[in-house]
């Protein structure tokens, strides 16, 4: 493969990668809010509902969040060991708070996670 084909790959896998990356983001970012409208309604006027809406996060993170997290810190571990960047480590420092943390504070430490991997992969350091 001629240098110039190999670039075109490179960029075309790149390029799905990206909105594959944003597609997550926008659907990370629709669940938390969606949960957040749905804890907040439940709080002030269905306890039963909160029960049944922590229960039911609880669940999700049992059934897909050990493996999940696993694997998107081995990923995320590995781009950041080759790519050697002291702006990406501030990024896992959040990501293990997100691992450690439970309730509203996983989500905010998640969402300032994904919030530094935006601002790092957006100033072109990647």
């Amino acid at each position: 493969m001629d240098f110039e084909a190999a670039w075109k790959a490179y960029n075309d896998t790149l390029g799905a990668w990206k909105a594959a990356l944003a597609g997550w983001q926008k659907a990370t970012a629709d669940t938390l809010e969606a949960y957040n409208i749905v804890r907040q309604r439940a709080q002030e006027s269905d306890p039963e509902m909160l029960k049944k809406l922590i229960s039911s996060w609880e669940a999700t993170w049992t059934e897909i969040g050990p493996e999940f997290a696993k694997q998107e810190a081995k990923m995320i571990d590995s781009i950041f060991k080759e790519t050697n960047a002291e702006a990406i480590k501030k990024f896992n420092e959040q990501w293990e708070k997100f691992l450690k943390a439970s309730g509203d504070d996983a989500i905010r430490s998640y969402q300032e996670a994904i919030s530094k991997f935006d601002q790092i992969w957006q100033s072109g350091k990647m």
